[in-house]
């Protein structure tokens, strides 16, 4: 049985060495006999042990007897850092009281490795998450996720608490918003749905609503079922943002600038930037009326370097048996206006010649599929295989049923006329913090890409819409991880430093527990300069932990 157990240190030679010594109670014995354990060499720059040669006998003892472990280390610490310095903790112990060590040890797990939840025991066992966090060891199996992901998926309150916190804690008022697909084989009791999969997939889907700030760093997230529009969903987001953060700006892709959903922000005194589709009749108005004066000198401005023509123009919303309407500044409704919002209307000479670029590489690539084909059935084969092409492509047949392509003149002479410009709207920015607000809007998109491709949020594996929820709220913690490393690799200006390879890297600083005394692996120059960029700071010591008997 042993009783105590300590490192101890002597120096020989300029050299210092490190010593195990255990006292151990021995039958007959009255007094405990003292074991001393030689374990290496200590690094005298980097102050870590340079472990002693062991034996493979050695190894395959320790190995079945459960004494010797090795753990992914370095990767660990910077997971670790990151989440310190996004306060991740605090604020799940403010809103998760009680379980946020274990939510965080989830997340990072997921962050590292986001395997199947069913393995994710494997990561913790692997790596030095647990330590790092400080708990001890804790039941992780796959009956035992199921049932956190279900608690977790239950707890709509605590996780508003959290999206709450996080939203007060970023700085700014700016934040994004944006929806995406989750492609799922289940129909979640309905919960999935057949709708626009942006994935390309023909399988049913949720609809996941995310925040971030205008950083990218992921403030809340909500579910919907998968047949629900995007202007739909922006009711509920608008609700939801008035109480976390009063007062803030809302910036926002296309999609969502129906009449309706601008002015339920306006009367929760929400502001916000967002683009127009070129749709309604009032924002088509705006376009034709600006198009030949794009090439005026007076509406020349410029933004990060880029030069715009400009026109300012006012909108009014007005409410009508059919809900509510956009009407221009010279429409005789436009006095009896619930709401009005500034409408910057922009011509962008390079955007239209790449416009026009890519679409007549399009066009011309289906000319030539088609071009001399013969169908059974020619107006149904051509608008399948044309798709939305065949707004701008007319075709003929000649008096052997062969096809003939051209193009439409009158839609594009509107094409042209149309190409390089668009209208932002808001209610009181002015043109420049409105170009600036909406450059951010590519972090947003920066987060679902992440999500997707790199924490495998492609795809759902549950068939209970309660878990779903559960699961996506750890892979939502997890991305928050994610996403603020990639702002510090991207910002580093690491030739050839990405997230994978950096956390592949550190990954090989190690941790070998032998019995309790655990000794790190040496620091590569690679580590280092990770280490350095993230700011993780390496302790000089690491805990002992007693064996058991």
């Amino acid at each position: 049985m042993y009783n105590t157990m300590s490192i101890r240190y002597e120096e020989r030679n300029g050299k210092k060495y490190a010593y195990r010594c255990t006292s151990k109670r021995m039958p007959g014995k009255k007094n405990p006999v003292s074991i001393k354990e030689y374990l290496g060499v200590v690094d005298p720059e980097t102050g870590n042990l340079i472990p002693k040669k062991v034996s493979s006998d050695s190894i395959k003892f320790s190995l079945k007897d459960g004494s010797f472990r090795v753990k992914d280390y370095g990767n660990v610490m910077v997971a670790k850092k990151v989440c310190d310095d996004l306060c991740l903790l605090e604020d799940l112990s403010m809103s998760f009281a009680g379980v946020e060590k274990p939510l965080l040890c989830l997340a990072m797990a997921q962050a590292l490795l986001p395997t199947p939840y069913m393995d994710t025991n494997l990561t913790l066992e692997s790596t030095y998450i647990r330590e790092s966090v400080g708990i001890g060891e804790m039941d992780f199996s796959s009956q035992r996720m199921s049932e956190i992901t279900r608690t977790l998926g239950e707890a709509s309150g605590c996780m508003e608490d959290l999206f709450a916190l996080r939203a007060r804690r970023s700085q700014g008022n700016g934040f994004l918003y944006d929806i995406t697909s989750q492609s799922t084989y289940s129909d979640l009791m309905g919960m999935a749905e057949w709708g626009k999969n942006r994935d390309g997939e023909d399988l049913r889907q949720m609809n996941i609503g995310l925040v971030t700030n205008d950083r990218g760093d992921p403030i809340a997230f909500d579910l919907f079922p998968g047949s629900i529009a995007d202007m739909t969903t922006l009711k509920r987001f608008v609700r939801d943002m008035r109480i976390r953060v009063p007062g803030c700006t809302l910036i926002m892709d296309r999609g969502f600038e129906n009449a309706g959903n601008v002015a339920e922000m306006m009367s929760s005194n929400i502001d916000f930037v967002m683009p127009c589709t070129i749709s309604s009749k009032a924002v088509k108005r705006l376009l034709t009326d600006f198009a030949p004066e794009v090439t005026k000198p007076e509406y020349d401005r410029i933004h990060n370097g880029h030069v715009y023509s400009v026109r300012e123009r006012i909108l009014g919303i007005v409410e009508n048996k059919d809900g509510f309407s956009y009407v221009t500044d010279d429409d005789p409704l436009f006095d009896s206006s619930a709401y009005k919002v500034r409408a910057y209307v922009c011509f962008d000479s390079k955007k239209r010649s790449d416009d026009e670029q890519e679409l007549k590489k399009a066009l011309m690539a289906k000319m030539k599929e088609l071009e001399g084909k013969r169908f059974e059935d020619p107006a149904r084969s051509f608008n399948k295989k044309a798709g939305w092409l065949s707004k701008y492509l007319d075709y003929t047949l000649d008096d052997e049923g062969s096809m003939r392509l051209s193009y439409k003149n009158n839609a594009m002479t509107f094409f042209r006329n149309r190409a390089g410009m668009f209208v932002m709207i808001t209610p009181r920015m002015d043109w420049e913090t409105v170009m600036t607000s909406y450059d951010a809007r590519n972090n947003v998109e920066m987060a679902f890409d992440i999500f997707k491709s790199e924490l495998d949020g492609r795809r759902g594996r549950t068939g209970d819409p309660v878990r779903a929820r559960g699961r996506l709220f750890i892979k939502f913690l997890a991305l928050m991880i994610r996403v603020r490393m990639q702002s510090v690799v991207s910002g580093s200006g690491i030739k050839g430093l990405t997230v994978e390879n950096m956390l592949l890297s550190a990954g090989t600083y190690k941790i070998i527990d032998d019995r309790g005394v655990r000794v790190r692996t040496e620091r590569t120059k690679r580590v280092r300069e990770i280490f350095a960029l993230f700011g993780v700071d390496d302790p000089d010591q690491l805990p002992v932990t007693e064996p058991s008997e």
